[in-house]
């Protein structure tokens, strides 16, 4: 019998799943019109609200992969080791063909179309995109039934067990496929012999309390992924230069033939997890070579090569501040690969003569002399200040063919070397990488965070400012004489200024919105960064700074490596706290709205204790925006200011603040640690009414 091509093969396969009729084709799940679009309960965290009780599916994945330089991607075969860790029998497996997203008919190419963009849906053969099996799936040499039940987008297969796969068994599957990348790139992407290789295999969905996730991927919403470990061998021209998630345990990656001059010899840490196991039989050719990488405890692999980049690199040495439920390493190789070829790289891409020398300078003088190496180290000591120890034997950085960055496990693409952009994608190692959400349905869990996380290292929340303000000691906190923080206050006004626009003129979506019921892409970006930034900046001044700084730090410690949905992080921030906050993030998840509260009938009085004059100021809150919050109030002095806060369950309250000086001014939030820009209205002096004693 002749063999199909792949590619026939592959349109055959969707054309029999259209055909098949409705009733043939399986119900995608989380995709019915009765799916809550913002969840109403866990999808991981037990009744317990803790890890007692908690499972998550293991998935661990064997390939070798083979670059097609003249096809523009490669030719694989591997093997998924899924074991079912539910209490669930399972009678099928769903899995993601992503790249199928970046071609004509995908469901991401009509999003594009549907909002007036044009990447995807235009291009022809071979510019576009695939993931194609090029022979069924297997178990134990027993092919799969495959339905696309998507189709003509093709990036959700659904794949029927042989036989039901109980609680606690495993089922081996065999896969074969090629997987090509496109021209215009979206975190994956080809341009000349350089690539870009990311959601390349076929993915196994994941499977929590709230049964499977697949999902089409569209603009709006990005992954998730069951944790596992990756056994990867690529074969490669031998001019390669290649990095990738995990460690290379066998085979040159290059790094030392394209090291910049005083670069320290590349420490591959090829010995981080021992011994490795057997490695599986790859066949290679005159002029090529293969390269072996071993990554534990990830969710998804991801791989660059080109034969323009150049290496530098160093390592962190440090000793573990603690004892984990995983190995810790004291020194942590620091990878970083960039362009050395950029001026005939950016040459292709066909932009001005202006145009092209800022790519020169993003590609190679942004990067260069240690400069991305230090910012990766910066971020790396930064991030385990915030949560905890880094639980990887090495970080990667690449510069990446597609502007912005994307971040996966060890793993980060770039577009450039900025210190901000490396905080904010080596932070999404820790919020999206070991603390694995949902980010499909829950995004703000890790882009708002990560956002958040981001500006207190560089120093612009309004919780850090209001701090500074406070120890600045100026009578008027809203004019301070340091020009600076002056600067930085209206920055942060601006910011809050907008976003409280967006709410006020019905525009703003809450951020707790599946992603792809989301009404534009752009509303879903401004919701799962913008908004939930604004919500983290909350939640620090709802706890304080130390109860804060532990919480995350639990929060890590509690949840690494699983996957954390809302419930995870609340009840992480109620234990720190002692207190409930259901109010907290129902309001800031499922609904959208501002924090604004008016100060009204000031009363001074002054009182004798123990002969002793004192004063009490008393001022009835009212809260009239929709969000509640313990607005801080501010009592001056000539000594300073006393500020006490509302209790946020009370729309009405009569607040009492006691000083031992004749207090002259009450202002609600007089150093703006709040986005409650109406507080500026509330600035009111005080008269002594009378006079008490006892």
């Amino acid at each position: 019998m002749a063999r199909l091509s792949p590619a026939l093969a592959f349109t055959l396969l969707l054309l029999a799943a259209t055909a098949s009729g409705g009733a043939a084709q399986p119900s995608l799940p989380g995709h019915r019109s009765a799916a809550s679009r913002i969840p109403l309960g866990p999808a991981t965290t037990p009744p317990s609200g803790d890890t007692t009780g908690y499972w998550q599916q293991r998935a661990d994945y064997t390939i070798v992969a083979t670059l097609d330089e003249p096809m523009g991607g490669i030719h694989a075969t591997g093997s998924l080791r899924y074991v079912n860790q539910s209490p669930d029998t399972l009678r099928e497996l769903w899995v993601h063909q992503h790249l199928n997203a970046f071609r004509p008919a995908s469901r991401w190419a009509a999003s594009d179309k549907r909002e007036g963009r044009d990447r995807f849906g235009a291009l022809r053969d071979p510019d576009y995109a695939y993931e194609r099996f090029t022979s069924a799936p297997s178990v134990s040499g027993r092919p799969m039934s495959i339905d696309y039940p998507l189709a003509p987008d093709s990036t959700v297969a659904r794949l029927a067990l042989p036989s039901a796969l109980a609680p606690g068994d495993s089922v081996d599957v065999s896969f074969a496929w090629d997987a090509r990348l496109s021209t215009v790139p979206r975190r994956q992407g080809r341009r000349g012999r350089s690539f870009d290789f990311a959601q390349w295999y076929p993915k196994v969905a994941v499977y929590d309390r709230a049964g499977w996730h697949p999902n089409a991927l569209v603009p709006a919403g990005e992954f998730y992924g069951e944790f596992g470990t990756f056994d990867v061998t690529v074969v490669l021209a031998d001019d390669q230069v290649v990095a990738a998630t995990g460690v290379p345990v066998s085979g040159d990656p290059g790094w030392a033939r394209v090291a910049a001059n005083a670069t320290p010899s590349p420490r591959l840490a090829a010995n981080a997890y021992g011994t490795a196991p057997p490695a599986a039989r790859v066949a290679t050719t005159r002029g090529s070579r293969a390269v072996r990488w071993i990554a534990r405890n990830v969710h998804h692999f991801a791989w660059s090569t080109s034969p323009g980049f150049r290496y530098e690199g160093t390592t962190l040495v440090r000793p573990p501040s603690q004892s984990w439920r995983f190995p810790i390493w004291d020194t942590i190789s620091v990878h970083v690969l960039y362009r050395a070829d950029a001026e005939a790289d950016c040459a292709t891409v066909g932009t001005t003569r202006s145009g092209r020398v800022a790519c020169v300078s993003n590609s190679l003088t942004q990067w260069q002399n240690g400069r991305a190496v230090q910012h990766g180290v910066a971020a790396l000591r930064w991030l385990e200040e915030l949560y905890g120890d880094y639980p990887y034997p090495q970080l990667t950085i690449v510069k990446r063919l597609d502007g912005g960055g994307t971040e996966y496990p060890m793993f980060v693409g770039n577009g450039s070397a900025s210190l901000g952009l490396t905080m904010h994608e080596v932070g999404h190692i820790y919020s999206y990488g070991i603390l694995a959400n949902n980010e499909w349905q829950s995004g703000w869990l890790d882009e708002g965070l990560t956002s958040y996380q981001t500006s207190l290292q560089q120093s612009e929340s309004r919780v850090l400012l209001a701090a500074r303000l406070a120890l600045a000691g100026d009578r008027d906190p809203a004019a301070p004489a340091d020009t600076a923080l002056a600067r930085q206050r209206e920055r942060l006004d601006a910011t809050a200024a907008s976003q409280i626009a967006e709410v006020r003129k019905g525009l703003a979506e809450p951020m707790g919105t599946r992603a792809d019921a989301f009404t534009t892409f752009d509303s879903y970006n401004t919701a799962v960064y913008n908004r939930a930034s604004s919500m983290y900046q909350a939640l620090h001044d709802v706890m304080g700074e130390e109860d804060f700084q532990t919480f995350l730090r639990e929060y890590f410690a509690q949840w690494q490596f699983r996957h954390v949905d809302r419930w995870a992080m609340q009840r992480t921030a109620e234990r720190t706290g002692g207190v409930s906050l259901e109010w907290f993030f129902d309001q800031w998840v499922h609904r959208t709205g501002t924090i604004d509260y008016a100060m009204r009938q000031p009363v001074v009085t002054s009182e004798v204790v123990d002969g002793v004059t004192g004063y009490l100021v008393s001022v009835q809150l009212v809260r009239v925006g929709s969000y509640r919050h313990p607005m801080p109030i501010g009592v001056r002095t000539a000594s300073g200011w006393t500020v006490v806060r509302g209790n946020p369950e009370s729309d009405t309250e009569r607040v009492q603040i006691r000083v031992n000086e004749l207090p002259n001014a009450v202002w609600l939030d007089p150093f703006g640690s709040t986005e409650a820009l109406s507080a500026r209205f509330y600035r009111l002096p005080l008269v002594q009414r009378r006079a008490a004693g006892r």
